[in-house]
């Protein structure tokens, strides 16, 4: 048996003072009454024999020697590890992942939780065992390999700290085994609010051990998906794409407020009731310009982890989409679709005849109209408009008919191209029959039959309609079709560098950065801070959530945006897990308790022989 905390039982010197009062216990004295009727009759109540009222006495100090015993032992939580050899060395595998920065309601994190439970168990094992150090979010680092410096140990793991990053470990784990199988036997402890019960240690002379941290009731909403994208038909008008999840752990619904601010100004508020694991998304229209800094926060009742709160990114510069639009009769109405959107400066367009191509410059989009080119072209996303015929990934064929519907059905109704197109009042002429691939989905129905359809094959994003919407009845005189068009073009553009640079980066990856000072505005979960760090090799690694500004002045943010972070676990759930491994630590973790339990029956039982059985 082993102690997590052996530094509790210097508290058995207690054990000196109930010997001592009872080694200078008051004796009986001797004193002259008037009569001794009344003791007389006292002692026939109370007749008991010498040796009786001694053992009594005896009892009594035993007793209380046993309730101090039990309190050192309870409070220096006693544990039993599983058998097998004594390991030769060890290795830690300390989960410093966003997650791991919940706090309880005393304000630890789970990371100072499990630094001081490794702490307490290294004091445990002799400083002749070879240990190593790994910290962990999605890669490992070994801090420290094979070494008996235990005190170096000790100052790495009091430096190691939260990074913002989604947690994998299952790189971590390989690496610990193969460290751990240089020094046979030995043991790898984990310290993490979650673990993999699927990993499975092959070397039959190494033990994992998983040391859990998780909550025993977290509370946690946060962001997990956020983008911003210029508004198709207005200047100097963009949409926030947000989606804020609640963890699948949450005991109850939470409701939740999520602020956006510009500049500091609040420009919208949202209140959200979120059922446990579900998550909302919703698209919020602002109005700014170049360089404004939109913040977005959720906040709610006792949420335990904050890096997962905010998301901030600047308004990025509105650089046209280039499209190339091919046509061999182009209909009036998507001419003028497209020219509302070139009055805005949104596109920039490249018009051409089917003499025209293929063509030199490479445009973001390509836009065929009632025509397709012999050869598919794959190095551009496509917008294509009543294809006369299939070719490549389109599978069409033209009707020798056309067929007129009052009403469509949107089997897709959130969809990015249908965002804030009122399908229910469109009505088209059907011209053209799809056949929808397994990469296509469809958007739209007419009937039975699919009249628009989007989706992505081999990278390439292309979006098709059935219809012409000059033979559509009202379908032109509607806003729907500018802005089926311009987020059909937007959508298919997402992936280019015209709108890359409006994707906030996620935490871990590494980017490109010219070499220099680099300055962040950063979230630490409570509040944003100034800082600065060195890119020395025009490379940086993104390790906190917040805007970063680099040496040529280049404006990025990078956001957590993790559900599975966002997601913190439960200690049931975590446990539920344990239970299926037969690897987990065998530490006896109920003796504390039953110490506890039976101290407080030693006391009562103490208590009840000096006040009922005149024990003294």
């Amino acid at each position: 048996m082993k102690f997590l905390h052996p530094s509790y039982l210097h508290w058995l010197w207690l054990a000196l003072i109930p010997i001592l009062l009872w080694l200078f216990r008051r004796k009986a004295k001797r004193v002259p009454v008037s009569t001794l009727l009344f003791f007389r009759t006292l002692a026939r109540e109370h007749q008991e024999s010498a040796w009786l009222r001694k053992v009594k006495k005896w009892l009594s100090l035993l007793l209380a020697l046993l309730v101090i015993l039990l309190a050192a032992l309870a409070l220096s939580r006693p544990y039993r590890e599983g058998g097998g050899e004594t390991p030769k060395a060890l290795v830690i595998l300390l989960d410093r992942s966003a997650s791991m920065a919940a706090v309880n309601d005393k304000g630890i994190s789970r990371l100072e939780e499990a630094k001081a439970l490794l702490r307490d168990r290294l004091h445990t094992l002799p400083e002749n065992v070879v240990t190593s150090l790994i910290l962990y979010d999605t890669k490992g680092e070994v801090a420290q390999s094979r070494s008996t410096n235990r005190r170096e140990l000790l100052r790495i793991l009091d430096q190691a700290k939260v990074a913002p990053i989604e947690d994998r470990p299952e790189e971590a784990l390989a690496v610990a085994e193969r460290l751990a199988a240089l020094d046979a036997p030995a043991e790898i402890w984990q310290a993490t609010d979650s673990f993999n019960s699927k990993f499975k240690i092959q070397n039959s002379k190494l033990t994992l051990r998983v040391l859990n941290v998780a909550l025993a009731q977290p509370i946690n909403v946060g962001i997990t998906a956020f983008q911003i994208r210029p508004a198709p038909l207005a200047r100097n008008r963009f949409e926030a794409f947000v989606e804020v999840s609640a963890s699948a752990g949450n005991a109850k619904p939470v409701e939740a407020t999520l602020e956006a601010r510009l500049d500091g100004r609040p420009v919208q508020l949202r209140q959200l009731d979120l059922k446990p694991g579900e998550s909302t998304r919703l698209i919020l229209p602002l109005e700014g310009g170049k360089g404004q800094r939109l913040e977005m926060e959720v906040r709610a009742a006792g949420d335990v982890l904050g890096l997962d709160n905010v998301a901030i990114a600047p308004l990025p510069e509105t650089k046209p989409l280039v499209v190339a639009w091919f046509a061999e009769s182009p209909d009036p109405f998507t001419e003028l679709a497209l020219t509302s959107m070139l009055a805005e400066e949104r596109i920039q367009i490249l018009k051409g005849g089917v003499k025209d191509w293929p063509m030199k410059e490479k445009p973001d989009v390509y836009v065929f109209e009632n025509w397709l080119p012999k050869d598919w072209p794959m190095d551009r996303p496509a917008l294509v408009l009543n294809p006369p015929t299939g070719i490549g990934p389109i599978h069409a064929k033209k009707l020798e008919r056309a067929v007129p519907y009052d009403s469509i059905r949107a089997v897709q109704p959130e969809h990015p191209v249908l965002f804030r197109v009122t399908s229910p009042r469109v009505a088209v002429t059907q011209t053209t029959v799809l056949n929808v691939s397994d990469t296509l989905e469809t958007l739209w129905m007419a009937g039975q039959e699919p009249v628009l359809a989007a989706g992505e094959t081999n990278g390439q994003r292309i979006v098709v309609t059935a219809f012409v919407p000059g033979k559509s009845e009202q379908l032109a005189l509607l806003s729907a079709f500018p802005l089926l068009i311009g987020n059909a073009l937007y959508w298919c553009a997402e992936n280019n560098e015209a709108l890359v640079s409006m994707k906030a980066k996620h935490t871990g990856d590494v980017v490109p950065a010219e070499p220099g000072l680099i300055k962040w505005h950063a979230w630490d979960g409570k509040q944003f801070t100034d800082t600065s760090e060195e890119a020395k090799s025009g490379w940086i690694e993104l390790k906190r959530v917040g805007i970063y500004e680099s040496a040529n002045g280049k404006t990025e943010s990078a956001l957590l945006l993790s559900a599975k972070e966002t997601d913190v676990p439960s200690r049931e759930a975590t446990e539920i897990v344990a239970s299926h491994s037969s690897s987990q630590w065998s530490s006896g973790g109920s003796w504390w308790s039953s110490l506890l339990w039976l101290m407080l029956g030693v006391l009562l039982l103490e208590s009840w022989l000096f006040h009922r059985q005149a024990v003294y």
